[in-house]
């Protein structure tokens, strides 16, 4: 499945990322975990003070691009219309339940084609307190964009990543970045049309239903802070927002 270009997961997420592009002002800090329930959609309300919460996070890190991509792609993805599912996840980054989405973006290309996805998961989706992300990138040699990928986080080929969040007043965030573990990810057919998304002649959003299971760790954050872990160690599908993207 895999041809011989090489070409990192990030670039991927920079082209979509350009696409869309998502400004607000303000913000609040969360006080308490929230529990919503098994699944949240959301309102505009809900997404305008997470629009704050986020501008806030960016402009607080000047110059961190992942930083930026996770925060425009969460915001699209509630913005299209998927809900976020609550699903138990092991791990001492946050005692609060965890509140999941998916975002698979399809490149497809005569030459050679991609595929990205990015699982997003938070405790208050209001606010974003505390983040858990992985991610994953396979390539294919025609015009079908891969549909799977699995690897293993730390072994060279950025294959696969996590990344570990928490957010404390004013924006300032520690990070972890995980050394080890395993991620897996399959995509459904699509499902119908994002509800929320205008397509255009180069892009159109479908829901799709994503499965995956993962551990990260990390050995230490940002700051000097000490390790973090994440996992969830069956398949759990994700409700997912795909973009398609046809040069």
């Amino acid at each position: 499945m895999q041809s011989s270009t090489t070409f990192h997961p990030a670039i991927s997420v920079a082209i979509v990322g350009a696409l869309v592009t998502v400004a607000a002002c303000g913000s609040s800090e969360p006080t308490a975990p929230v529990d919503f329930g098994d699944k949240i959609a959301f309102t505009a309300a809900l997404v305008q003070s997470l629009d704050s919460t986020g501008q806030v996070i960016v402009q607080a890190n000047p110059g961190n691009g992942t930083l930026k991509s996770l925060v425009d792609s969460t915001l699209l993805v509630f913005t299209v219309g998927i809900e976020a599912k609550r699903v138990d996840v092991a791990t001492n980054l946050t005692s609060a339940p965890i509140y999941w989405v998916g975002i698979h973006r399809a490149i497809s290309r005569a030459s050679g084609s991609f595929s990205t996805w990015t699982l997003v998961g938070m405790d208050n989706p209001s606010h974003l307190g505390n983040l858990i992300e992985v991610s994953g990138f396979a390539q294919s040699s025609n015009a079908t964009p891969p549909s799977s990928v699995s690897g293993t986080i730390g072994d060279g080929t950025g294959v696969v990543n996590g990344l570990m969040l928490q957010v404390a007043n004013g924006g300032v965030v520690t990070q972890w970045n995980a050394s080890g573990g395993t991620v897996s990810f399959s995509s459904d057919a699509p499902a119908g049309a994002c509800p929320n998304f205008t397509p255009t002649p180069n892009m159109t959003c479908a829901l799709e239903t994503m499965h995956v299971h993962f551990n990260a760790q990390a050995a230490s954050g940002s700051g000097g802070a000490g390790a973090r872990q994440a996992a969830i160690g069956t398949d759990v599908a994700i409700p997912t927002m795909r973009l398609t993207y046809t040069p």
